[in-house]
């Protein structure tokens, strides 16, 4: 069907979209990142964590017993309180940054900010759109099944945990006493988030490959949307396929008429003019085939495979290359210039002289073509 997104993203369009701040990027990563941070630092510092925080605790209230409480003691002890608390969770926020910062380059496939995801869109003003994204869509409707499904998956690993252990639950202050009793209880504590974090870690990397699928779905492009970013991109195929249809034409007639010339004048790779005179013919010399970058060196070539002279004149062959058109005379005000290089042609023939006498000039000589020259044969666009 016309119009149909059957074709995958281009690289320009996945950029676009990066641009505007759209990427395939899971909540649920983040969730399980977070999980994992808090996990990881209360496994491992927890016990210092309990440490510091019972330090805290007894010093505070030693200086509450110390001094009289008036309201700047308060105010100075509560800024302290506050500090000592904020260093002592400065492991974990710490870890749930960090994981979550490495998380998002992850997904993201590095740094990402958007200017353009931060500008104000009518649309999210607009309360009913606001109510259909948020229960109407198909985005809505798929997060409402994630999170019961969630919900029903989680739910259901703690209680089949808390089973596998319930003869310890049971016998909580029964058969041991308190110490031994909370070891147990931090222990399960410890085990059912150990757990849950690896469930929430295999369904956020569930979730994040179905995220990928999704918004490689939404991306996928038309043929016509193809075409019109390879016109954008790349020019109109029709016009690119018009230049290429005249660079052959010129190509060859470069290869019918260059061989019929008397002289190929040149500049010395830039330009390049073939010139034949034929008194029974024309009252002036004529003008075969001229050319820059590539079909001025296709010209040298061709006079070269057929032994006509190639003479540097790099003043007269701009001038010719200007104002002369190919299948007419020269203009009259070359006529001098042109006799004489003739006139060397004509004696080269007969034997009378050598190349050692040529008209050479490079006065303003052009150096080498450039290989990187986006349009090495001169074509206009």
């Amino acid at each position: 069907m016309a119009g149909e997104k059957t074709e995958q993203p281009t690289q320009k369009r996945l950029e676009d979209a990066r641009k505007k701040g759209q990427v395939a990027r899971s909540r649920e990563v983040d969730s399980a990142l977070i999980l994992l941070a808090t996990f990881a630092v209360f496994r491992f510092g927890g016990a210092w964590m309990w440490e510091a925080a019972e330090t805290v605790f007894v010093d505070t209230l030693a200086d509450l017993d110390r001094d009289p409480l008036t309201t700047e003691v308060t105010a100075i002890l509560g800024i302290e309180l506050v500090g000592r608390s904020l260093l002592l969770l400065l492991p974990l926020l710490g870890a749930i940054v960090a994981l979550s910062l490495l998380g998002g380059i992850a997904q993201t496939g590095g740094p990402l900010f958007s200017v353009q995801a931060l500008k104000p869109q009518g649309s999210r003003l607009n309360p009913l759109q606001g109510f259909k994204r948020i229960f109407a869509s198909k985005q809505a409707l798929a997060n409402l099944a994630k999170s019961l499904a969630k919900f029903a998956l989680l739910g259901g690993v703690a209680t089949l945990v808390l089973y596998l252990r319930r003869d310890e639950l049971f016998g909580l202050g029964l058969t041991s006493g308190l110490l031994p009793s909370l070891g147990i209880l931090v222990d399960l504590s410890f085990q059912l988030v150990l757990v849950v974090t690896l469930v929430v870690i295999v369904m956020a990397v569930a979730d994040y490959m179905f995220q990928r699928y999704d918004f490689s779905t939404q991306m996928r492009m038309s043929r016509q949307d193809v075409k019109d970013e390879l016109r954008q991109s790349e020019g109109d195929p029709l016009v690119k396929a018009e230049l290429a249809r005249l660079r052959r034409s010129l190509l060859s007639r470069v290869m019918q008429t260059v061989p019929e010339a008397d002289v190929v004048l040149v500049n010395p790779t830039h330009y390049a003019v073939a010139l034949r005179y034929d008194p029974a013919s024309s009252n002036a010399p004529v003008v075969l085939a001229k050319g820059a970058r590539l079909i001025a060196r296709r010209i040298r070539e061709v006079a070269e495979e057929n032994n006509i002279p190639v003479i540097r004149n790099a003043p007269l062959t701009r001038a010719l290359y200007s104002a002369a058109e190919v299948g007419r005379e020269i203009p009259a005000e070359l006529y001098e210039a042109v006799a004489e290089i003739l006139a060397f042609v004509y004696r080269l023939r007969a034997g009378q002289t050598t190349w050692a006498e040529a008209p050479v000039d490079l006065t303003g000589a052009e150096p080498d073509d450039d290989p990187t020259d986006p349009n090495p044969l001169g074509v206009a666009a």
